[in-house]
C-alpha cells in the first residue's frame, strides 16, 4: 500500500537521523554533548514531547470516545512522558522506582501509600494493554504491518536503552569497568534511543489512523483488524 511504504520511509528517516544525531555528538566538544544530553536538557525534553504528541494525535484524530476505549494505552502514554520529566522524583523523598523508596525509614507513610496507587495504577493499565493488544500486535509483526513494526521498533528501543541506562554502573558491579569514551557512547545512545521510543510511536499512530481513517472506535489498536459492530459493543 502507498500510505504503508510512506511511514516505513518516514521510519527509516527517523532511525537515520537518530544515528547522524549520534555521530554529530562525538564530533562536538564536551561542553556541547554534555548540555544536550544532562538531565532535563534538550533532548530528554524532546522526548518526553513526543510521548504527549502521540497523546495529542489521539485525541485529534480520534477524539474522546477513542481516548476512553483506549485509556489504558493512554495511561501508559502519559506515564512514559512524565518518567521522561522525572515525574517518578520531582515530587517524593527519592523515586519510586526503586525498592529502596519502600523500605527506606525516611521516606513518608504517605508517600508510599501514593506511590503503590500509582503502581497499582500503571499495572493494571499494563495488563489491559497485554489483553487487548498483545495478539493483534504479533499479527500485525508477523503480516509486516507497519502500525505493529513500528511500535515494535519503539518497544526495542525502550529494552535496549534500559538496558544502557547506568552501564557502567553495572559493570562495574561485575568487576568490569567502562570509563572515558565508552562510557560516552553508551550515555549518549541511551539518550537517543528514549528520543526514538516516542517518535516511533508518533510514525506507528499515524499509521494507525491513516490505515483505519473511518473506523477509530476499533479496540485493536496497534492491529491491522477491521473493527465490527461486535468489537464496538466489547
Amino acid at each position: 500500500m502507498p500510505n504503508e511504504k510512506r511511514y516505513l520511509h518516514l521510519a527509516a528517516a527517523v532511525i537515520s537521523g537518530l544515528v547522524v544525531l549520534f555521530i554529530y555528538l562525538h564530533l562536538v566538544d564536551d561542553y556541547t554533548r554534555t548540555n544536550l544530553v544532562r538531565e532535563n536538557g534538550p533532548i530528554e525534553l524532546m522526548s518526553a514531547l513526543g510521548y504527549f504528541v502521540v497523546l495529542l494525535i489521539m485525541f485529534i484524530r480520534g477524539g474522546w470516545s477513542f481516548i476512553r476505549r483506549h485509556a489504558s494505552l493512554a495511561v501508559l502514554v502519559v506515564a512514559l512522558g512524565l518518567r521522561e520529566l522525572d515525574f517518578n522524583a520531582r515530587f517524593t523523598t527519592m523515586s519510586i522506582t526503586k525498592i529502596k523508596f519502600f523500605l527506606s525509614p525516611q521516606v513518608p507513610l504517605g508517600e508510599k501509600i501514593i506511590a503503590v496507587l500509582l503502581i497499582l495504577i500503571l499495572l493494571a493499565a499494563l495488563v489491559d494493554c497485554l489483553k487487548k493488544y498483545l495478539r493483534p500486535f504479533l499479527a500485525g509483526c508477523a503480516k509486516k504491518n507497519v502500525v505493529s513494526m513500528t511500535a515494535g521498533v519503539s518497544l526495542l528501543f525502550m529494552a535496549i536503552s534500559k538496558s544502557l541506562d547506568g552501564l557502567p554502573r553495572k559493570l562495574r558491579s561485575l568487576g568490569l569497568d567502562i570509563a572515558g569514551q565508552n562510557s560516552l557512547y553508551a550515555e549518549s545512545a541511551e539518550e537517543i534511543l528514549e528520543l526514538g521510543i516516542p517518535l516511533m510511536l508518533i510514525i506507528s499512530t499515524l499509521a494507525y489512523f491513516s490505515r483505519h481513517a473511518s473506523k477509530t472506535d476499533s479496540p485493536s489498536f496497534p492491529g491491522t483488524n477491521k473493527p465490527s459492530a461486535q468489537d464496538d459493543s466489547g
